[in-house]
């Protein structure tokens, strides 16, 4: 994507969050004093975990689009496509904003987690996550409602949701003391089958598949074509690279490089790096 395709891409984000604060100025039953306090707390709230990343996930659905167009997009198509890329984006926020909190997270992008914060909580956090995520559907009914794509469209996102919590379940009870203890350690959790199943679903179908998936949705490729499948097989190989990748990041990388303080070692994750080692040491190192 160009430089001028990213700024214009941003523009849509500016576009949809002025929509979404402008549906909190018209609740009914709220005094303006607070109304203002909402509108000021959550323009922030956008502002700081939504856009901010590469934004790769997005643009994928820009440049899927119109790959599978097979020309330069008309300025509506542009526009379609950039809002649904910014759903996978909000979509993206939802799920960081959540998986801070659980992994007691320091930083993000550089900059302290949104619920560390000190006028955020995590009490607020946690309601924020949820906010984050019913955005995404009044967005898709405002501008996709009258798409022949838009039932599909909501179940792509209702599945993605859907498998990323359970990955996330996956890599939370992945670790020596899921149980609640901190010892004796249950290194047999650590295995690369159990990495592999929590890779694809927490990471795999939302950073990689689901761009693909709704470019394909959006130019009217039915639901039941193979074209969804073999987008999916080459998604998960893709999600698991790439995670892997971010391990390494997580363990060795400084957190001026890697945009936040890797926790997977103290946190005991389920990580490429741990479960590699125990298939290679002697009985000796593994104790």
């Amino acid at each position: 994507m160009s430089s001028s395709d990213k700024a214009a891409f941003l523009k849509v984000f500016t576009i949809l969050k002025d929509e979404l604060i402008g549906d909190l100025e018209q609740l009914p039953g709220i005094s303006d004093d607070v109304k203002l306090q909402l509108t000021t707390y959550y323009t922030e709230c956008l502002d700081v975990t939504v856009p901010g990343g590469k934004m790769t996930r997005g643009l994928c659905v820009v440049k899927g689009i119109e790959v599978l167009k097979g020309r330069a997009l008309t300025e509506e198509e542009f526009n379609d496509a950039s809002i649904l890329g910014w759903q996978v984006e909000w979509l993206q926020a939802y799920f960081l904003v959540a998986d801070d909190i659980m992994d007691g997270s320091i930083t993000r992008r550089g900059a302290p987690c949104w619920y560390k914060h000190p006028h955020v909580t995590q009490d607020n956090g946690i309601n924020d996550a949820l906010f984050l995520e019913n955005l995404i559907y009044k967005t898709l009914r405002r501008h996709f409602k009258k798409h022949p794509s838009y039932v599909h469209l909501l179940e792509l996102f209702i599945e993605t949701s859907h498998r990323t919590i359970v990955g996330q379940h996956l890599d939370t009870n992945g670790t020596p003391y899921a149980d609640g203890k901190r010892a004796p350690l249950d290194l047999s959790r650590f295995t690369l089958g159990r990495y592999k199943a929590c890779v694809q679903y927490k990471t795999s179908y939302y950073s990689f598949y689901i761009s693909c998936a709704l470019a394909l949705s959006y130019c009217g490729i039915p639901p039941e074509s193979e074209m969804y499948k073999r987008a999916e097989e080459v998604c998960l190989r893709l999600g698991e690279y790439f995670q892997i990748q971010d391990d390494v990041l997580d363990a060795f990388a400084p957190p001026e490089i890697l945009g936040k303080i890797g926790t997977d070692i103290e946190d005991a994750k389920c990580s490429w790096l741990v479960c590699k080692a125990l298939e290679l040491v002697t009985p000796d190192q593994r104790q």
